[in-house]
């Protein structure tokens, strides 16, 4: 029988899963559902040493001689601490020592409950990996405790051998279970790892009918690793899905942004893949995430990372690659046979699925601004976007392939898209452009006073007097969320940006608009600021007509999607809409 508590299966699980056949025990209260659990898997091989000090002595002895991990489990309290002079010892000669501790509920420290101290940290100096898990409530919980073993377990033999800690939160209840979680441990692929075991990949690919790589932000790709990812897009039924943040673009990619954010969800089960390959860090999209996470379990992740660092963002990772995008694709195109085997389908769904969006002749807002910049944008040019709507219009328009895109995703904070901007430009010859809003202007528009400010500056800021983003995501859950939420202001940049010397015009119409955008990637000798003026409220009622009609093109109906996007206001945009 084993342990109730899901955190204790998940360890036991996993445990065996790598391997880890070993484990020296010390009897005590919190580490009583952890042996019994252990004792009913005929796997592991159990040894019994009271003394904690002596019995991870013990256990480091055993895996030095065996050669392979050895687990040391203990009860909560001054059981742990006993434990420290052994794993500092097998930390400095690189033994792969299982450390598992039993601890109380983290809830109730320095609550006047016995036997518990602030264990957390005992081992962090003198350890690979340490982590302390959950108490797993619900499914979030489970899957943060599985990713968290993994992390620790994946570290006893990385880059060289060495103990790991994991920290065992539990109530010492029951062991009534019948069966152990069918849980996955994380598999990890070295450049250095033998051809059979880079050839069973090769076949998996070959396998999949649906491949859908994933780019996040990242730099440019150069022309050997561009010409590696077409030949992988030849060879497998894929589509690379791209942001302009990922700066690629080659046959095979497919800006997915419109399709995934705009569609409903019963139409976006239809593009589901078999397989997911990630790289590159951040990516933009939002409901790509959430959806591929609603179905998880139903495909496999592969990660590329070349720390090794495990990403799980749709809560369905298998297997890490710790290697450069360039050395993987340089390593399946290489590998793969001369026979064509991607029959184009998958591609050919995406991009049916594209082509639905409609795009109407829009006002002018921000999704307008977006798309005369987008159309006159030059080549070899540098494009950083500010947080949110920014990024978000410009993935729905084409911008040369040349040109290098920034944004400060990482963080996504308000601050410093104007400042990081203005460092770019002032170590290049190339003309660097930023589009940025109010909000996010005046929060950093001290930087306009740096003294390194060249010519190649241009500078579009969509000023609505506000955070349209808050009223888009706010407005029809709430009431009075102007002044402090929106931060409804009435603050021009004009008189600033004069003063300090820059070429300086405004747009309130259409047409100023586009000669205004004419202006800003001309020739001039000085930085260049265009001022584009909009109305929020028409803002938000542009990109929600704009979403429903779209959603409407992929199949749902307009009120429902009206309402799943915005709520009530959503549904009476609609019905203004039908009235027309």
């Amino acid at each position: 029988m084993y342990a109730n508590e899901k955190n204790i299966q998940i360890v036991v699980a996993l445990l065996k899963k790598y391997g880890v056949q070993h484990v020296v025990v010390s009897p005590g209260g919190r580490s009583i559902p952890i042996i019994r659990s252990i004792e009913s898997e005929s796997f592991f091989s159990v040894y019994s040493i009271t003394d904690e000090r002596s019995a991870a002595y013990f256990a480091m002895g055993m895996a030095q001689s065996l050669k392979q991990p050895v687990a040391a489990l203990c009860t909560s309290g001054t059981a742990v601490c006993n434990y420290l002079p052994a794993v500092t010892e097998a930390f400095y000669q690189k033994v792969p020592l299982v450390v598992l501790t039993g601890d109380r509920n983290p809830y109730y420290l320095d609550q006047m409950e016995i036997q518990m101290i602030n264990q957390i940290h005992t081992f962090d100096n003198v350890t690979k990996k340490s982590v302390t898990l959950p108490v797993v409530k619900n499914n979030e919980d489970e899957w943060y405790c599985w990713r968290l073993v993994n992390e620790a377990l994946l570290e006893m033999n990385h880059h060289g051998f060495g103990p790991v800690r994991i920290n065992i939160p539990n109530d010492s209840g029951p062991c009534s279970v019948l069966k152990l979680p069918d849980t996955v441990a994380l598999k990890k692929v070295l450049p250095t790892d033998p051809e059979d075991v880079w050839e069973s990949y090769i076949q998996q690919l070959k396998a999949a009918k649906r491949i859908l790589v994933i780019c996040g932000q990242g730099p440019r790709y150069s022309a050997e690793d561009i010409e590696n990812i077409e030949q992988f897009t030849r060879q497998y039924n894929c589509v690379i899905s791209v942001e302009h943040l990922s700066n690629l673009n080659c046959s095979g990619c497919i800006r997915t942004y419109p399709v995934t954010e705009f569609f409903c969800k019963n139409d976006l089960s239809k593009l589901l893949p078999d397989l997911v390959i990630t790289l590159g860090e951040h990516i933009a999209a939002g409901r790509i995430k959430s959806i591929l996470r609603d179905h998880k379990g139903e495909f496999r992740h592969w990660c590329i990372d070349e720390t090794g660092k495990v990403k799980d963002g749709f809560k369905s990772l298998t297997t890490i690659f710790e290697c450069t995008p360039s050395i993987f694709f340089k390593q399946f195109a290489k590998k793969a046979s001369e026979t064509i085997s991607n029959d184009g389908s998958y591609m050919n769904q995406w991009q049916a699925a594209l082509k639905k969006i409609k795009y109407p002749e829009f006002p002018l807002c921000h999704m307008r601004v977006a798309q005369e910049l987008a159309k006159a944008l030059p080549d070899n040019s540098i494009l950083h976007l500010a947080i949110l709507s920014s990024i978000r219009w410009m993935q729905f328009w084409d911008i040369p392939k040349n040109i290098e895109v920034f944004a400060n995703i990482g963080t996504l904070g308000t601050d410093g898209s104007l400042s990081s901007l203005l460092g770019q430009a002032a170590v290049t010859d190339k003309l660097c452009f930023l589009m940025i809003g109010d909000m996010s202007f005046f929060y950093d528009m001290n930087a306009v006073r740096i003294k390194h400010i060249g010519s190649n500056v241009r500078i579009v800021m969509i000023n609505n007097s506000g955070g349209g983003e808050f009223d888009l995501g706010f407005r029809h859950k709430m009431k009075n969320i102007e002044n402090n939420i929106i931060a409804l202001n009435r603050t021009e940049a004009a008189g600033w940006i004069e003063s300090l010397g820059f070429n300086y015009c405004a747009a309130r119409k259409k047409q100023e608009l586009v000669d205004g955008i004419s202006m800003l990637v001309g020739e001039s000798d000085r930085p260049v600021f265009f001022e584009v003026f909009t109305d929020m409220q028409r803002d938000t009622d542009t990109m929600i007509e704009f979403m429903v009609e779209n959603s409407q093109q992929a199949g749902q109906g307009i009120k429902s999607a009206a309402k799943s996007i915005l709520g009530n206001r959503g549904t009476e945009i609609v019905r203004s809409i039908l009235n027309k």
